[in-house]
């Protein structure tokens, strides 16, 4: 088996897989952009003579859900006899995130694939330098910043819609999604839906019903879902109650807990709206009554603090300045009634962890690679000992098993008493006990348990560079799984690290991260 390992490591790459993808199926409907990459990545194999096993022209985003094409290629990838190189135009039509380079990397390192990005006349192999290791790092890297550049865009372009009145998305119930004269997304109203919705708000106004018997008359009057997966179907009472309780229909949209005026047209009136509320707040059935303030904003460090004064919940919240500008800032719930703990702008405290943990924890791309190397390595070892410990710990639980049953043959054939039998037997059970103990701890660490070791100081490594371009939704995640016991101070965050982060800003030596690794398994397994 070493052998054949190694034959296919040194062997030369005659044998390659075409990979080209857009990221979205209206692109690929398209065709121009698929076609141009095929082509291109073709010729390519035909002039360095590589023959073509598979070709892999695909329509699927690199940075949501689960890559299921990607994963098809690599899994074929390895099926493969041989060595196989992977072909692509450019690195970030194979992947625009490191969350991809592991198992590429895995398989490049086993010598069971080559990569060759053409653009960037780069080929990844076995014995790839560290210059070329990490100049395909910062092609990642790149590719990840065109990603979250793209993203701001779309934000920026949606923020703009927004301030002019313009739905994004899906208009609700009652309304159609279409194009104007130049083509572009506007909204209209659905004429048989409309006055569906007018009639279900006129009736509740009444008083007269509840949510089941205006669901009930829904019904009646073909109130029709218009949802693809169940067109045809009538609405259910969850979306009747959506319905009743949505501004959109009087002509406000509630976008990120704001309320900002549209300009469709209107289904109801903002009076009859009103009264509906009222009756929903009288029967004691609506969860709505403060839907602005209700409104989840995606904080950082929400549900993280607690006042070091008082004990009370630190929330966050945005505040707009006389200019029109907004800030978000941290502040004790009890600020009204007998805390006097002051708010602190949320990028000081932001501030703070940079100094105090994120730049601690950081390294150079060049040091990123081989420190991988290193963990995998050494958990790899690790595992292999555990595997020798546990088969011997486990023979020597048999042995003691066998010699407890010829001593309950002994007892049965009447050669021991019962005093010595007990005796003996609660020390051979007390032997066992001791080393189902040290099995317990020598633990075997499978692909899974590896990964996310590797992913946690992955994140480490990179956790500046992640954290001032994550979501305040992803902050929140990495601010969860870095910190525990937050209090507020004054102006001051006190906290206390989760394992292993705590260990690493202590460390001044990345050398030592492996080992830091290892003393993990036991929390990971």
């Amino acid at each position: 088996m070493i052998r054949r390992k190694k034959k296919m490591q040194n062997e030369k790459c005659t044998q390659a897989i075409l990979f080209a993808r857009v990221s979205s199926k209206k692109q690929k409907d398209k065709g121009v952009s698929l076609d141009v990459q095929m082509e291109t990545i073709t010729k390519y194999c035909h002039d360095k003579g590589l023959k073509i096993i598979k070709d892999f022209s695909i329509d699927e985003s690199s940075t949501k859900g689960e890559r299921k094409q990607y994963h098809e290629m690599l899994d074929f990838a390895k099926s493969c006899l041989g060595k196989v190189a992977i072909v692509v135009n450019y690195v970030d039509r194979l992947q625009r995130n490191y969350d991809d380079t592991y198992e590429l990397n895995k398989l490049r390192k086993e010598g069971k694939i080559e990569v060759h990005f053409l653009r960037e006349q780069l080929i990844i192999h076995k014995d790839s330098n560290s210059l070329e290791i990490n100049f395909w790092n910062m092609h990642v890297l790149m590719a990840n910043a065109q990603v979250n550049n793209m993203i701001d865009k779309v934000k920026a372009s949606q923020a703009k819609n927004w301030s002019l009145g313009k739905c994004q998305g899906y208009a609700p119930l009652g309304y159609l999604n279409t194009k104007d004269e130049n083509y572009r997304s506007t909204v209209i109203l659905d004429e048989v839906r409309a006055p569906i919705i007018t009639k279900l708000f006129e009736e509740y106004a009444t008083g007269n019903h509840s949510i089941d018997s205006i669901w009930q008359l829904s019904k009646n009057l073909g109130l029709y879902t218009k949802m693809k997966s169940r067109r045809g179907n009538f609405v259910s009472k969850n979306t009747i109650y959506d319905i009743l309780t949505n501004p959109f229909y009087y002509g406000e949209m509630c976008i990120k807990g704001e309320f900002m005026p549209h300009v469709y047209p209107h289904i109801v009136s903002r009076s009859l709206f009103d009264k509906v509320q009222e009756i929903f707040a009288q029967n004691g059935n609506h969860n709505r009554n403060n839907s602005e303030n209700q409104a989840k904003y995606t904080y950082a460090f929400r549900g993280l603090i607690k006042c070091k004064e008082c004990g009370g919940l630190i929330t966050p919240a945005t505040a707009i300045k006389k200019n029109g500008l907004k800030y978000r800032h941290l502040r004790c719930a009890n600020y009204k009634k007998c805390c006097h703990q002051s708010s602190v702008m949320e990028y000081v405290i932001f501030e703070q962890l940079e100094k105090d943990v994120f730049s601690k924890l950081s390294l150079p791309l060049n040091m990123q690679e081989p420190l991988k190397e290193q963990i995998l390595r050494s958990l790899t070892d690790t595992s292999k000992l555990n595997t020798t410990i546990k088969i011997n710990v486990t023979k020597k639980i048999n042995e003691l098993k066998i010699k407890e049953d010829k001593l309950l043959d002994f007892y049965l054939e009447g050669k021991l008493t019962q005093d010595i039998y007990d005796m003996k037997k609660a020390s051979i059970d007390k032997e066992i006990k001791g080393l189902e103990n040290t099995q317990e701890k020598y633990k075997t660490i499978d692909n899974d348990a590896k990964n996310k070791i590797v992913n946690i100081f992955t994140i480490a490594g990179n956790i500046s560079y992640i954290f001032q371009h994550a979501s305040p939704s992803r902050q929140n995640e990495l601010l969860k799984m870095l910190l525990k016991d937050c209090q507020l101070n004054g102006k001051r965050l006190e906290y206390t690290l989760r394992k292993p982060f705590d260990m690493l800003v202590k460390t001044h030596n990345v050398k030592d991260w492996k080992d830091i690794a290892i003393e993990m398994i036991e929390d990971i397994i």
